[in-house]
């Protein structure tokens, strides 16, 4: 049998001996818990800290990249101004009279028995790039765009030709302006002239603007 171990401590003191390792106990889980809170800190202390340094190379970047956006806004100005060039020149290229077109199909129009001597064509004002636009008011001059003086054999070869210039869709307001006949050593002509207008665009020239309408005399 072993020995019987017997506390021979008084009540009080072994109360006062269980009381301070409770305080022990209690001061050591303190301290663990005061340590785990510093190693905490520590360590949010430090990632915010590297946050920080990442917030400071993203609004670096950032600002160097404003930077480099304000060096490039003329570019873009530019891009905008040479996009709007661009338009223009196609409405300017859209709205041209192909005069080689026009020529090429009164050539083809014209009959076996008609000889064109002379063709002038000028393209009228408001048909022009940067015209102003008006009404055609009635004070507006008549002015032939196309005008052709030839030689015919007869009235009705003249009379054929003006026919066949009314399928042109470039064309309007066909006129004989005037009509001579003579007779040559036995052989009768006709000179003519043929005035005619050329069809207006369906929408207005660029950079077309309305004009200003006169006020009445002073």
């Amino acid at each position: 049998m072993g020995v019987k171990r017997i506390n021979l401590l008084p009540r009080e003191e072994r109360q006062k001996a269980s009381r301070e390792r409770g305080l022990t106990y209690a001061l050591l889980f303190l301290v663990l818990v005061i340590a785990v809170l510093g190693v905490l800190y520590v360590f949010e202390r430090q990632r915010v800290s590297s946050r920080q340094d990442q917030l400071g190379t993203v609004q670096s970047e950032l600002s160097g990249l404003q930077a480099r956006v304000s060096a490039l806004q003329p570019y873009g100005q530019l891009q905008s101004q040479r996009a709007s060039m661009s338009d223009t020149a196609k409405q300017v290229l859209d709205s041209r009279i192909v005069w080689s077109s026009i020529s090429e199909e009164i050539s083809l129009l014209i009959p076996d028995r008609v000889r064109l001597t002379q063709l002038t064509a000028v393209v009228p004002a408001p048909m022009l790039a940067g015209s102003a636009l008006s009404g055609g008011g009635a004070g507006a001059a008549a002015v032939a765009d196309i005008a052709m003086v030839g030689v015919a054999d007869d009235f009705t070869d003249v009379a054929d030709f003006m026919t066949r210039l009314g399928l042109m869709p470039q064309l309007t307001n066909i006129q004989l302006a005037s009509t001579q006949k003579s007779t040559q050593e036995g052989t009768v002509t006709v000179t003519f002239t043929i005035n005619a207008s050329l069809r207006p665009f369906q929408v207005a020239p660029p950079l077309a603007v309305p004009s200003v309408a006169g006020g009445g005399s002073q």
